[in-house]
């Protein structure tokens, strides 16, 4: 069984890897103009969402006013897909590209649209990877520093700053990779100035090649960057504890400018969350007014949403199948070929989706039953996050249990059935859920893939919608599918509970 899985994880993990990078190292390098620009906007926007997660976090650490309701915010902001911010501001701005070209064409201002819209969708994933940094300056480190006659500006300097530090270069990573391996900004706030992922995702119509060289350059980039752990954590439950106390408490005026900065950013982020569901009602093509016609539209040709249905349902199964499999041959066995399955569980931390999707594309071509492609491909990026939740629950198994009812006379099956399952159960349940939201929400691991087939899913038909000025469509299927991402996260943390498996929202 475990050289069984091993071979299926390489077939499904690295196959087609090889394929789309040996195609793209023989392609040759994109243009220095492109390369460029995707380094300077996905630096850009690690450094605008950390800034503006930093700021949020300081409120919320030195007990500003509505700390515990901005907590809160944030909290559900990791409900929410990145697709949901450029979507937004395209309906604000009245077009796909429109930001873009207000802001400026030419120069690095022809990024500054994309900049804005990576900074806002990640800012509930860098304001909890902030708050886990904070975690680790201990309040009397500061309040000792300031005692002994050291200024305020030097505690924050030499002692916050000083031991946030390596939380925070751990979080620029994360949030890099993030930005990086983004799909629908880039697409859609800045057509006219492609990012090597746009690149990728627009070429396959025209040149594989072309694809497969931004494809295997844009995982260099991704790959490449330092410190593993960082690239792990990307994929792990976003958690942290309590809040951590301040030592270094700001001045009064200090604490209302951070107060009212930390309630702009916040007002901003929901004004945008907002805006997908008031557009859908609102937005038409003679300007703003109430209507009903995106979602009877909608409701009359609901395809997109049921394939989008089936695909997550579809990942739901296999991606619990494989986590349990996987995490099972790992609890029973330790030798090298456990050890080469766990560590090909962890190539998707490394490799964006929309390149998985490529590599897919280019091992696989596109034949009529890409549905299960589809559905492999996202369940098998999805083992990262998944597998350690199915190892943890293994591995906390009382094994006593199992003998003692195999000893009584119980069969494997029975023993299976009664003993087992029943332990395995709530983090079963938050997988399968977890699988559910992935394949309803991907977009990165099924944009390329999807278009090249028949099977027109939620996110591609929102996406083509949004990019062809239909903002009041794109936003009524942007509102189902954040209503059923957010209620199925919700059910799994309410079935498996706080204590069982580690969610979004512990």
């Amino acid at each position: 069984m475990a050289v069984l899985t091993l071979v299926v994880l390489a077939a499904v993990l690295v196959w087609p890897l090889l394929e789309v990078l040996l195609l793209g190292l023989a392609s040759g390098a994109p243009s220095m103009s492109v390369l460029l620009f995707t380094l300077a906007v996905g630096v850009a926007s690690t450094v605008g969402a950390l800034g503006l997660a930093a700021l949020v976090a300081a409120t919320v650490r030195t007990g500003g006013l509505g700390g515990k309701v901005l907590l809160g915010i944030f909290r559900a902001g990791l409900l929410v897909p990145p697709f949901v911010v450029p979507v937004a501001i395209v309906a604000l701005t009245g077009g796909a590209g429109a930001l873009s070209h207000a802001l400026g064409d030419r120069g690095p201002a022809g990024g500054l649209a994309i900049v804005l819209g990576q900074a806002f969708a990640f800012l509930p994933a860098a304001f909890t990877l902030v708050m886990r940094a904070l975690a680790a300056v201990p309040a009397e480190a500061e309040q000792a520093a300031e005692l002994l006659g050291a200024s305020r500006w030097t505690v924050l300097w030499r002692v916050t700053l000083g031991l946030v530090g390596p939380g925070m270069y751990t979080a620029g990573l994360i949030v890099a990779g993030l930005c990086f391996a983004d799909v629908a900004t880039p697409l859609l706030l800045g057509r006219d100035h492609p990012v090597m992922l746009a690149v990728l995702v627009i070429s396959p119509a025209d040149s594989m090649t072309t694809a497969a060289g931004s494809a295997f350059w844009l995982s260099v980039l991704i790959s490449g960057m330092p410190e593993g752990r960082a690239r792990r954590e990307a994929v792990a439950p976003f958690a942290w504890g309590n809040v951590p106390a301040a030592g270094l408490m700001p001045t009064a005026a200090a604490q209302m400018i951070l107060t009212t900065l930390g309630w702009l950013i916040a007002a901003v982020v929901v004004g945008l969350w907002l805006t997908i569901p008031l557009a859908s009602l609102f937005a038409g093509a003679g300007g703003w007014h109430f209507s009903l016609e995106h979602w009877h539209g909608l409701l009359g040709a609901p395809r997109p949403l049921v394939h989008s249905l089936l695909l997550g349902l579809g990942a739901a199964f296999v991606g619990t199948a494989l986590a349990l499999l996987t995490a099972a041959v790992a609890a029973r066995r330790h030798d090298v070929v456990v050890r080469m399955t766990m560590w090909l569980t962890r190539v998707p931390t490394a490799i964006p989706g929309v390149v998985a999707g490529l590599g897919y594309v280019v091992a696989f071509g596109a034949p009529r039953g890409d549905v299960a492609l589809l559905v492999l491909l996202v369940a098998a990026w999805g083992l990262p996050l998944t597998l350690p939740v199915a190892a943890d629950v293994l591995a906390r198994a009382d094994r006593a249990t199992e003998q003692a009812a195999v000893s009584l006379g119980a069969g494997r099956l029975t023993t299976l059935r009664r003993v087992v399952l029943p332990a395995l159960s709530p983090a079963a349940t938050w997988i399968f859920l977890h699988g559910f939201t992935a394949g309803v929400t991907a977009v990165g691991a099924v944009i390329v893939f999807a278009e090249r087939g028949q099977f027109s899913l939620g996110v591609t038909h929102m996406l083509d919608s949004a990019s062809t000025g239909s903002v009041g469509a794109a936003c009524a299927v942007a509102t189902v599918l954040l209503a059923i991402a957010g209620g199925a996260t919700l059910l799994g943390r309410a079935v498996a509970g706080r204590e069982s498996v580690p969610t979004l929202l512990a």
